[in-house]
């Protein structure tokens, strides 16, 4: 290994560790383009399904500027990358559950796990997706963010139109932000 790898694999360490959690792997996934399943939806790029530690299985359609979670139709959509080790992630998921609290009508709170073993999600007062179970959706996030699972938490709010309002690696969760953004979105 040369002094110059050694440099930017440091280089790179020092990003991961200020901007969050370390822990995706960097797969190949190739997003589904099977778009236009259903009559209405002309503009869906791909589909995929995810199904949450309850079981509940989500169809998700990937369109130009976002998703639709199927069942979530003209909801808020907290989508969260997280690992369940990571100590910025852990910290968050109260700050998740009380706006999954307050706002029950009008926000759900989607979070996929991007390594670990779902020690936590007993805590999660909302949708989680163990890794084995996100479908495409690593891939369809880095398509439509370029978000490659480099760090986490990584989230991304959704209108009720399903396109993409937020998105930020988060070494903090910025709940007061986060719950203005929702008020404007309401």
């Amino acid at each position: 290994m040369t002094l110059r790898q050694i440099t930017i694999g440091c280089l790179l360490a020092t990003a991961l560790f200020l901007s969050g959690c370390g822990g995706g792997d960097n797969n190949n996934e190739t997003p589904s383009t099977q778009g236009g399943s259903t009559p209405s939806s002309s503009n869906v790029l791909g589909t995929t399904t995810i199904t949450s530690t309850a079981g509940e299985t989500i169809q998700v359609d990937m369109i130009q500027n976002g998703f639709i979670f199927h069942g979530y139709e003209n909801k808020i959509v907290l989508l969260e990358v997280y690992g369940d080790t990571c100590p910025h992630c852990i910290e968050a998921i109260d700050s998740y559950n009380r706006l999954q609290a307050k706002y029950s009508n009008d926000v759900v709170v989607i979070a996929l796990e991007s390594y670990g073993s779902l020690t936590n999600a007993g805590r999660q007062q909302y949708i989680t997706i163990p890794m084995q179970n996100t479908g495409n959706m690593f891939a369809f996030i880095r398509e439509l963010t370029g978000y490659n699972r480099e760090a986490v938490p990584f989230l991304m709010v959704f209108s009720r139109d399903g396109n993409k309002v937020y998105q930020n690696i988060l070494a903090t969760f910025p709940e007061n932000e986060i719950d203005g953004l929702i008020q404007q979105l309401l």
